[in-house]
């Protein structure tokens, strides 16, 4: 009679191996809920919060009992909110024995909050102030006071769901700013996902490999590792454009706080994205890791669209604006091909300017500190070599800073010119535009060269389109790289199916304006030959 042979399990040779199958294990019976799944144990490695929005019977606290499991010796806390709950039930009781023989006041632990590594929270937002306060001290610094003692708990992520955001101005916004990653949970949306769970009979999961489990040695080791983990220079850029993008929307919004990014929330996406990185056996954050911040960076459902929109933009952005800055480059040589651009220090005749005109009535008054800046193209019409005085705003419905000359005998009517943070200037005429406080400064004039053409609109026409045809072939190869390097084949395993839509749409739009850009470009080296 032949041997069995006992099949040895063999222990993940990479951390992204081994966290694949834990993501693998905990999906078990699950539908349409792998992503986030994916996230919660992301956040658990990577020490952050998790907040699940959605209705009652969504799996939001299965997510919790199973990220428990894979911690070797995990203990895990969960506990249903109402606003009848008290300390006790979340911290534990008061030690009435220690009270009473010893004069200390001090809760038993044991079973509670402060000794679990995974504690899931349903309707966080009807906790009372005392449970708000002392979840807030756990959740930054990891500790607990218990008494006179200082205990250090374990907590490696705290899940916290509802069906609802919380109250505005109900004294929530600390504890809602300390969830990094906010996630809605939803009912299964496809028809065969849902009929598989209805037909679905097990009752049980398959026990996890040994090998599987995350001990303390391991975790420490993790987190450890992932601060190795740098930032692409594509990231960085990404950043920098999404940071302007969010702030624009912010004072767009009235400054609601909608768009409102913390410098301590930006600190902790960095430690996600390091982590992210780490466990897709990368040493450095890639736009994959950047994508995740989607579910980072809204903090009411409303913007969540803007939010999407704004990540893409800040990843196509540079690629855009070169692009539009060609297209710009080819009509001013299709419109003026016969004669070289003037160079940028020839003098402009005042009496018959060239300046570009803005919103019918305004001229732009070029390199202003302040930000961009319209000027009054009939005040302009009126100065003089003389300083006058004149009136510099901000035009709420323009969404520009505005100035105007004042005439006098009659007052300025701020609110019918939508005028806030009023400043008194002198303003007086010069050769290229106008001297303001005492400084001169240009206007933008018509066809005026673009930044990319810099340097070369003295060129023959047929040497500009030379160099715009390498500046265009530049522009292609090094979005084809990124492209390449992060979106084709995507393997991020912490990414969705829906993230990867979103980005495919984002490349596909850009491709597109790539092909019509290069179309204009080739009918104009046709024109020329």
């Amino acid at each position: 009679m032949a041997k069995r042979v006992r099949t040895k399990s063999v222990f993940p040779e990479t951390q992204r191996e081994h966290i694949k199958q834990l993501i693998e294990w905990m999906s078990q019976g699950v539908y349409e809920k792998e992503h986030i799944i994916a996230v919660a144990l992301l956040c658990a490695v990577s020490r952050e919060n998790l907040f699940l929005l959605g209705p009652p019977g969504t799996a939001k606290s299965m997510v919790a009992s199973r990220l428990k499991m894979v911690f070797k010796n995990g203990k895990s806390f969960d506990y249903l909110m109402s606003r009848f709950s008290t300390p006790d039930e979340i911290f534990g009781p008061i030690s009435i024995s220690r009270l009473k023989n010893e004069d200390r006041y001090e809760r038993l632990v044991a079973g509670y909050l402060p000794e679990a590594d995974v504690v899931f929270l349903d309707e966080i937002w009807k906790a009372g102030p005392s449970i708000q306060n002392t979840l807030l001290t756990v959740i930054n610094e990891h500790i607990f006071h218990n008494g006179g003692q200082i205990l250090h708990t374990p907590m490696k992520v705290l899940i916290a769901a509802s069906n609802e955001l919380p109250a505005k101005d109900g004294g929530l916004e600390a504890l809602w700013d300390r969830f990094l990653m906010r996630m809605v949970s939803n009912c299964i949306e496809n028809d065969t996902s849902f009929f598989k769970m209805l037909q679905n009979e097990q009752t049980e999961l398959k026990p996890l490999s040994e090998q599987l489990y995350i001990t303390d040695e391991l975790y420490d080791k993790w987190q450890s590792e992932t601060r190795s983990v740098t930032l692409s220079e594509s990231v960085t850029n990404a950043i920098k454009s999404l940071r302007k993008i969010l702030s624009a929307h912010e004072k767009e919004d009235g400054n609601q706080l909608r768009y409102y990014i913390s410098d301590r929330r930006w600190r902790k996406a960095y430690r996600l994205m390091q982590t992210s990185a780490y466990l897709n056996g990368r040493d450095e954050i890639d736009l994959t890791d950047y994508l995740l911040l989607i579910h980072c960076f809204w903090n009411d459902v409303e913007v969540i669209p803007n939010v999407l929109a704004a990540f893409t933009k800040s990843i196509s952005e540079p690629v855009v604006k070169q692009m539009n800055k060609i297209d710009k480059a080819i009509r001013q040589m299709m419109t003026n091909s016969s004669q070289p651009a003037q160079p940028q220090s020839s003098k402009i005749n005042t009496e018959t300017n060239d300046f570009a005109e803005f919103d019918y009535f305004y001229y732009i008054v070029e390199n202003y500190p302040d930000g961009i800046t319209y000027f009054s193209k009939w005040d302009y019409a009126s100065l003089t070599t003389t300083p006058r005085d004149g009136v510099r705003y901000y035009d709420s419905n323009r969404k520009k800073i505005i100035i105007h000359t004042l005439i006098p005998g009659r007052p300025f009517d701020a609110k019918s010119q939508n005028a806030s943070n009023l400043t008194k200037v002198r303003v007086q005429k010069c050769q290229n535009g106008a001297i303001i406080d005492g400084t001169p400064y240009s206007f933008k004039r018509k066809n005026q060269p673009s930044q990319i053409c810099e340097g070369i609109q003295t060129l023959p026409v047929y040497q500009r389109i030379g160099v715009i045809q390498d500046i265009f072939k530049e522009c292609v190869k090094q979005w084809d790289s990124l492209v390449e390097k992060n979106w084709t084949n995507c393997d991020n395993i912490f990414l969705s199916s829906a993230d990867l839509t979103l980005v495919n749409k984002m490349v596909k739009e850009v491709n597109e304006l790539i092909k019509t850009t290069e179309v204009k470009l080739n009918n104009v080296v046709m024109l020329i030959k």
